[in-house]
């Protein structure tokens, strides 16, 4: 055996997990439905798996799911890798993984580490999850949106197959709730191996609120005086998204330039101390060579400073620290089914974030967490985190488990039942996109749609394409979208900002976004997919190397389905003087029509179009009817709000270079729109009203009130026959008692007046006597 197999085996032995080796497996032997406590850096996501496959060869297949941001974070599953090399095997054969759009198993392969959302794919296929005699949910303290309706399939999936051996692992002590859905099953914990936390609150911020607009600053802060008055180790502050993060690093680092550490720091119980700071940014968008330096140790006499999302709470254990800084505040989305909008809101987190967060200081060694909040804010702190699932869209939830003929989805069995309104938008949006009939049940084009690791309405535009004969040019356009990442760089100096925007200028197309993608797709061909053309045009690279992967898996699926890829039409472009190549042309001087391309993206976004407002430079939200983003007063929620351009949108940066005019943007379409101080479109195009109008959209709109979308029974002629003659029985009982009631009145009142008269007949005697 090779000296890196010892070493490893040599960790393994250390690790919290190893302790309990035997226990875990007899109880996974004996028990079909388990939960296991651990928390993170246990060792649990990779050693319990192996203890299966080497204790248990019964048990032939095992899949372990990941939230997909952790599985973004950790670079690809780390875990398969490093489960591979452990158990001495090449990635792919014995152990592999599979995340959307890069699928590294093979048939040999028996333990599979895979995202959350891959599983629930592979659930709408095969209900029974057939393949696999182990199914493990790991983080499922995260609660996201694909881990909730996996608990709730997986438990349907026990019924009929009780032998399936389902294991519910979490890095948190509150899973009673977890045992609770699964039948009161057992709960087997792993005691870690952390330290006492001293928690220091601010005892200058009396509420939250108050510091909601200066966090950044006061997090900067208070990292600087524990770099230079605390003794070493590293420091982890939580902040709540990568505009905060990058500004926070940039004035951390100012301050690391600036300082003499000679004369200002001051160590405590620690000799010399430490010499100089490295500070690193964290979150999901991250390049991975940079996310993959966070994890590394820093140099002998360097401190360690991460500015972090909430992805490094629980799900990531960063080595070396022992000082957190909780700014009290998290960045949370929220869908509103009225108005359709995605609202990106920075919130309070909640009590066991808190806690969560405060435990990151105890890994190594004793720590410290400074919350930049006081103990009475805390205490008014909801105590738990809202599930996701209670605050997203359902579209592709409704999508999947419509796939596996769950007719009544309104009362599936979810162990946190997200708002009824959120599953009847969901359940419209599928109907007018096709994807299920008027009496809920899914449509040939809704099984077709569910094929595609895509959201429904790009699914839907896809397929559209292929009728409209442009799917070459929409399936490249598609893989741009489905990595939900931004194409442009916003670089921050001044500098670099004034050529980003004439390079996103140059590359931009007159109709908008979706074609812009497009130009610059062929332009990144064109140059070979040169990273260093990505670096001068200040655009992602790794946008368009993931749509790469993208497109290759997508082209699969519509291989599968016997879809053809059709190139659209070209518009010869006229002659000029000029023999430069324009942007988007071709050798020949052809470039793409972008009719076609744009009537498929309205065939999946026919409700999210939006006319200018008279004499203002926003849009409003066209509602064609009252069933469609409507409140109860009738009136249009998202009429209401004012629709904004995003900065980086193709159509702003034109407008802002006066190369259109807002006269010329009468009606446009968008993707999505998030608001965060204001409402916000995305992928916004030009399109003709035209165009609406031929669509058979409104038709659909207008038939939504004749529909029974969350599949109620229609009834028969008999049972209407039935219905009316029990409703006439109804009325004349009805009717009957009323008469009989009338009788009876009628009755006491002429036995009250008999009494009367007897009465005054026996005081009339007794006067004469």
């Amino acid at each position: 055996m090779s000296t890196k197999y010892n070493q490893l085996q040599e960790q393994r032995s250390h690790l919290p997990t190893f302790e309990y080796k035997q226990d875990l497996v007899d109880a996974i032997r004996e028990y079909n439905i388990l939960v296991i406590i651990g928390e993170t850096g246990s060792g649990k996501t990779t050693q319990i798996p192996q203890y299966i496959m080497e204790e248990l060869p019964e048990l032939k297949k095992v899949g372990v799911t990941q939230p997909r941001r952790i599985a973004a974070i950790t670079g690809k599953f780390q875990f398969a890798k490093r489960v591979s090399e452990e158990q001495g095997e090449r990635l792919g054969s014995l152990v592999g993984y599979n995340i959307r759009f890069d699928d590294r198993t093979s048939v040999d392969t028996r333990l599979v580490y895979m995202t959350d959302g891959i599983l629930l794919r592979e659930a709408t296929m095969d209900p029974c999850l057939n393949k696999y005699d182990v199914i493990v949910i790991d983080e499922a303290h995260e609660r996201t949106l694909e881990t909730d309706v996996l608990f709730g399939l997986l438990k349907q999936t026990h019924r009929q197959r009780p032998d399936l051996k389902i294991l519910i692992m979490s890095a948190t002590l509150d899973v009673a709730k977890f045992s609770d859905f699964f039948g009161e099953c057992p709960i087997f914990e792993i005691p870690g191996r952390t330290y006492p936390v001293k928690v220091v609150y601010s005892l200058d911020a009396p509420k939250l609120a108050t510091i909601k607009s200066a966090f950044v600053d006061r997090a900067v802060e208070t990292a600087w005086t524990i770099h230079t008055q605390q003794p070493e180790g590293d420091i982890l502050v939580f902040l709540t998204g990568q505009q905060d993060i990058e500004r926070a690093c940039k004035a951390f680092s100012q301050k690391d330039r600036d300082c003499d550490y000679r004369r200002q720091v001051k160590f405590y119980n620690h000799g010399d101390g430490v010499s100089r700071a490295a500070v690193y940014p964290l979150f999901a968008s991250l390049e991975t060579f940079e996310q993959k330096a966070v994890f590394e140790l820093p140099r002998q006499g360097e401190r360690k400073i991460v500015f972090a999302t909430n992805v490094a709470q629980t799900s990531v254990t960063i080595p070396g620290i022992r000082y957190v800084v909780d700014s009290g505040f998290v960045k949370e989305k929220s869908f509103d089914p009225n108005t359709g909008m995605d609202a990106l809101l920075v919130t309070e987190i909640s009590q066991a974030a808190a806690i969560q967060r405060a435990g990151r200081a105890g890994r190594t060694a004793p720590g410290k967490a400074y919350r930049l909040y006081n103990q009475e804010s805390f205490e008014r702190m909801e105590p738990n985190t809202i599930p996701e699932i209670q605050r997203s869209s359902l579209l592709g939830t409704v999508l999947a488990l419509k796939t596996m003929n769950i007719v009544d989805v309104i009362n599936f069995e979810f162990i946190d039942p997200p708002e009824e309104t959120l599953v009847k938008n969901a359940l419209k949006q599928l109907y007018l996109l096709e994807a299920i009939d008027e009496e809920g049940k899914i449509t040939k084009l809704g099984v077709k749609m569910n094929h595609f690791p895509l959201s429904p309405c790009l699914a839907r535009v896809l397929l559209a394409s292929v009728d409209l004969q442009c799917s070459y040019e929409v399936l490249i356009i598609t893989s741009m979208l489905a990595g939900d990442m931004e194409l442009f760089k916003s670089p921050r100096k001044e500098e670099e900002a004034i050529e980003a925007e004439k390079c996103k200028i140059k590359l931009a197309h007159h109709t908008g976004d979706h074609m812009t993608y497009l130009n610059v797709w062929h332009e990144w061909k064109w140059r070979g997919k040169s990273r260093k053309w990505c670096k001068e045009n200040y655009i992602n690279y790794k946008v368009l190397e993931t749509a790469s992967n993208v497109r290759s898996q997508l082209m699969d699926v519509m291989d599968k389905l016997s879809l053809k890829i059709i190139k659209g039409p070209l518009i010869k472009r006229k002659k000029s003087k000029s023999s430069k190549r324009h942007i988007g042309d071709n050798d020949h001087g052809e470039s793409v029509d972008p009719v076609p391309v744009l009537r498929s993206f309205l065939t999946g976004y026919f409700t999210n179009i939006a006319n200018k407002a008279a004499h203002r430079s926003v849009f409003s939200h066209y509602a064609p009817d009252e069933h469609l983003g409507r409140t109860s007063a009738g009136v249009s929620s998202t009429a209401l709000v004012a629709l904004h351009l995003h900065p980086l949108c193709a159509l702003s940066n034109m407008l802002d270079k006066a190369k259109i005019q807002y006269s010329e943007l009468d009606w446009i379409m968008y993707t999505n729109i998030t608001y965060t101080n204001k409402a916000v479109m995305k992928g916004v195009s030009k399109i003709l009203w035209d165009w609406v109008k031929q669509g058979d959209g409104q038709a659909r709109i207008r038939k939504l009130p004749q529909t029974r979308l969350n599949g109620e029974a229609q009834p028969s002629v008999e049972a209407e026959d039935l219905q009316a003659k029990q409703k006439q029985q109804a009325a004349e009982k009805e009717q009957n008692n009323i008469a009989s009631l009338k009788d009876l009145e009628e009755s006491k009142k002429r036995r009250a007046e008999e009494i009367d008269m007897i009465r005054q007949r026996a005081l009339a005697r007794r006067k004469k006597e």
